[in-house]
């Protein structure tokens, strides 16, 4: 059976899954062959940061301007941080208008969204880690059990 060289090199395979897992969380579970870890931290990472996007604004949320130590956190999340950066300084922010102060918000929804966004960073550092531990072990081939599951069930 012909093996590809990230199978058989644990460096480069931890490499790849690493910038994967940076690129877009989850992804380096994928390359891992761990799909269902890697759909649940996709999904989870992705809603995360753009429900907080969603909350604050995308040219207010991610922005290295004045929040340059939370902008190190929100980098940390990838693709996503710099989608949004790159979609917040593309959109042309219009000038707010006079608002009412009976529909005024009480909350600081742009500082919640800085959080969220930030959390999805640090927590994708954690994935990043898990990734690197779980990309060392060799790859399980498709229908072949581990050497520990064939002698706790023989």
């Amino acid at each position: 059976m012909k093996t590809s060289l990230a199978e058989d090199n644990p460096q480069l395979r931890m490499s790849v899954a690493a910038v994967l897992t940076w690129l877009m969380p989850g992804a380096g579970h994928l390359y891992i062959r761990e799909r269902a870890r890697g759909l649940i931290i996709l999904v989870t990472i992705a809603i995360t940061f753009w429900v907080g996007v969603a909350v604050g604004g995308l040219s207010n949320t991610v922005s290295p301007g004045g929040r340059s130590l939370w902008f190190m956190g929100q980098i940390c999340a990838g693709g996503h941080a710099l989608a949004a950066w790159g979609l917040g300084t593309w959109v042309d922010p219009s000038p707010v208008p006079k608002r009412d102060p009976k529909f005024v918000a009480f909350g600081r929804s742009e500082e919640i969204s800085v959080v969220y966004t930030a959390i999805c960073g640090m927590l994708n550092i954690l994935v990043i880690f898990d990734v690197l531990v779980r990309a060392e072990k060799p790859l399980i081939q498709a229908g072949r059990t581990p050497p520990a599951a064939k002698g706790a069930a023989g």
